[in-house]
C-alpha cells in the first residue's frame, strides 16, 4: 500500500500579511481606534473613563479621546525582544527605530514647523493628519518593510515591484489592509510597473523627480553582508523602480554607507567618515554633475549648521541633509526622532530614516517601551526582522 503523506505548506511571512489584506477586502474589521487603553494592563474592561492608574479621579481627555499616548500604558499583550547581543539589539533597533519615527510622525505630516514649536511633538500621538489610531505607520514602513520581505526570498526586482503593485493596489504590508500614503512619483512609477515597463526603468528620471520615495525605504541594504560595491549598485538597482534620477541614486548610496558602517560597529564619526571615502573615491565621476548639490553632507559642515538652516521637506537633499544633521546633534534615540518631528513639514520621512539610523547606534534596548508596544503589527514586524537576521 502506498503511503501518502501530506505535508501542511510553511507560509512565509509575506504570504500571511496577503492573507490578511485579502480578509480585509471580503469584509473583516480593522481597528482604527486607538489600541491604548484596551492593550493596556491596567485597564479596567468596560470602564472608559478610570483605570488601576486613574481609579479615584478621570482619565485625562487626550487619553479618552486617543489623542495622545499615556505615561502609565504597559501593554498586556508584551512581546520580548532579546537584545543581549549587540548586533540583534542594533538590528532590531534600525528596523524598528525606523518604524517608530514614521508613526510619531504620521500624525502631523505637513505641519509647518512654526506648528510645532508652538505644539511640539513629546509623545506618540494618534489621529491628526490621516486620522489613524495609534501605531500606524505609513508607506515609508510598508515599502520598507516589502524589500526585507523580498531580500529574505533572495533579491528579485520582479518580485520587489510585485509587492509595490499589491501594495498600492491592495494594501499590502500596511497596518490594516489600506493605503493611505503614496507618493506622486511612487504612484507613477507603480503605474508603468502596471503597464509592463522594465522595473529599473519605472522611475522618473528628469529633475523633477527627486522626492525622497526611493530613500525612504533602502534602509535593510545597510544590514546586508555585501561589499560597498555591491551595495552601491543594489541601491542603484532598488531605487530606479520609482526613482532614477542619479541624485537619488546618489543620496541612497550615502545614507545606505552610512547605516551600514554604523552597523558594523563604527562610531557615528568613524562611520560618517568612512562613507565620505567611499563615496569620493568610487562616485565622483559617476556623479558629477550633482556634486554640487550634496556639498554640506560631504563636506561635512551640515552637522554645524543651525536649525533655521535645516530644510525638512520631500526633497531628497533636504531630507538627507536633515537626517545628518539630526544624528549628529541629538544624543539618544528619543532626541533624534522627536527633533525630527519637530522640523514639521515630511515629519514621517525625515523622522523615519533618522530613526533608523538611531536606532542602530543606540539599539532597541534604548527606545521607549511604550512606543515598542503600540507599534501596529509588531509580532509580524519581529517575526520578520527574524527570518531577515537569518538571511543577513
Amino acid at each position: 500500500m502506498r503511503s501518502i503523506i501530506t505535508e501542511q505548506k510553511t507560509l512565509s511571512l509575506a504570504e500571511k500579511w496577503e492573507i490578511d489584506v485579502q480578509a480585509y477586502r471580503a469584509g473583516a474589521s480593522a481597528r482604527t481606534s486607538s489600541p491604548q487603553c484596551q492593550k493596556c494592563k491596567y485597564n479596567i474592561f468596560g470602564n472608559a473613563i478610570n483605570c488601576e492608574k486613574y481609579k479615584d479621579k478621570r482619565k485625562p481627555n487626550h487619553i479618552i479621546f486617543c489623542e495622545k499616548e499615556c505615561i502609565y500604558f504597559e501593554s498586556n499583550q508584551r512581546i520580548e525582544f532579546d537584545t543581549t547581543i549587540k548586533e540583534k539589539d542594533s538590528l532590531y533597533g534600525g528596523i524598528l527605530g525606523f518604524c517608530i519615527g514614521d508613526m510619531l510622525g504620521v500624525p502631523v505630516e505637513f505641519t509647518s514647523r512654526a506648528e510645532r514649536n508652538i505644539d511640539p511633538v513629546k509623545e506618540l500621538r494618534a489621529y491628526g493628519t490621516y486620522h489613524q489610531g495609534f501605531g500606524v505607520w505609513s508607506d515609508d514602513s510598508s515599502l520598507m518593510i516589502a524589500l526585507i520581505a523580498v531580500l529574505i526570498k533572495g533579491y528579485s526586482l520582479d518580485l520587489l515591484s510585485e509587492y509595490f503593485v499589491k501594495y498600492y493596489k491592495e494594501g499590502l504590508f500596511t497596518p490594516n489592509g489600506v493605503m493611505f500614503d503614496i507618493g506622486n512619483s511612487t504612484r507613477l512609477a507603480i503605474e508603468n510597473i502596471v503597464k509592463g515597463v522594465s522595473p529599473m526603468m519605472c522611475g522618473g528620471a528628469t529633475e523633477r523627480d527627486n522626492g525622497n520615495g526611493s530613500l525612504m525605504r533602502i534602509l535593510p541594504i545597510a544590514f546586508l553582508n555585501i561589499s560597498d560595491k555591491d551595495q552601491k549598485k543594489m541601491v542603484e538597482e532598488v531605487s530606479s523602480i520609482t526613482h532614477r534620477h542619479k541624485r537619488s541614486l546618489l543620496a541612497g548610496i550615502i545614507y545606505v554607507n552610512f547605516v551600514s558602517n554604523l552597523f558594523k560597529g563604527y562610531e557615528k564619526d568613524g562611520a560618517y567618515e568612512r562613507t565620505i571615502e567611499f563615496v569620493n573615491k568610487e562616485c565622483k565621476n559617476e556623479y558629477l554633475t550633482e556634486w554640487s548639490y550634496f556639498r554640506r553632507v560631504l563636506e561635512k559642515t551640515i552637522i554645524n549648521e543651525k536649525v533655521d538652516r535645516i530644510n525638512s521637506t520631500g526633497y531628497v537633499i533636504d531630507t538627507l541633509e536633515a537626517v545628518f544633521w539630526l544624528i549628529f546633534n541629538g544624543h539618544s534615540y528619543e532626541e533624534i526622532v522627536l527633533n525630527a518631528v519637530n522640523l514639521g513639514d515630511d515629519t514621517d520621512t525625515i523622522a523615519a530614516l533618522a530613526g533608523g539610523c538611531a536606532g542602530v547606534i543606540y539599539g532597541l534596548s534604548s527606545i521607549n517601551d511604550r512606543w515598542i508596544q503600540n507599534v501596529a503589527k509588531l509580532n509580524e514586524i519581529k517575526q520578520l526582522i527574524d527570518e531577515f537576521r537569518s538571511v543577513i
